[in-house]
């Protein structure tokens, strides 16, 4: 290949990369403004201010495309249920009363349990077949954490870890346990 062929195709390259990038941003941030919306009437102004992670996760999906979008898209279904995940099994200790935010008790355990139950409910629905079922998974847990920061921000940071963990590892261990079985089976 000639010095100019290579310099032509570079630039042709380039080219397509920054159409794609540009291409993304402009739905990640559709998407990420509709997330912020619900965060937003949810969770209030607090909320948003780990939207900039939400924006570079889809920005990332949108340009990785094929099976992690398609994961991520999925991901943020399971987002917004967990999302809508009501503070009283987030924090069993509170009192019903007591104020959004308030510093009633800490438990990071059931933020975990929660997190895990969708995080394995989620991954029934992980697709198999043509499509790398990991990358699925991780466009998924991905999705899924886009949205659950949100939430994560009126928690204290024991329960937020604790709700991602449970989320991306019960989204994870079962989509692997998931391939297996169908692997064996086959």
């Amino acid at each position: 290949m000639s010095a100019e062929a290579t310099l032509s195709y570079r630039r042709a390259r380039r080219a397509y990369e920054l159409g794609r990038l540009r291409s993304s941003f402009e739905k990640a941030l559709l998407i990420t403004s509709l997330v912020a919306l619900l965060g937003w009437l949810t969770a209030g102004a607090s909320s948003l201010r780990l939207l900039p992670l939400t924006l570079v996760i889809w920005l990332f999906a949108h340009w990785v495309g094929q099976s992690v979008q398609r994961g991520a898209l999925y991901g943020l279904v399971g987002g917004f249920v967990t999302h809508c995940l009501p503070m009283s099994i987030l924090r069993p200790c509170c009192d019903m009363n007591a104020l959004p935010g308030a510093d009633c008790c800490t438990m990071p355990g059931a933020c975990l349990l929660a997190g895990s139950a969708v995080g394995v409910a989620l991954a029934a629905v992980v697709p198999f077949g043509r499509a790398s079922w990991w990358k699925t998974a991780a466009g998924m847990a991905a999705g899924l954490t886009s949205v659950a920061v949100l939430k994560c921000a009126t928690l204290f940071t024991g329960e937020a870890i604790g709700l991602v963990a449970g989320l991306v590892g019960g989204l994870l261990v079962a989509s692997a346990a998931r391939s297996r079985l169908a692997g064996a089976s086959a």
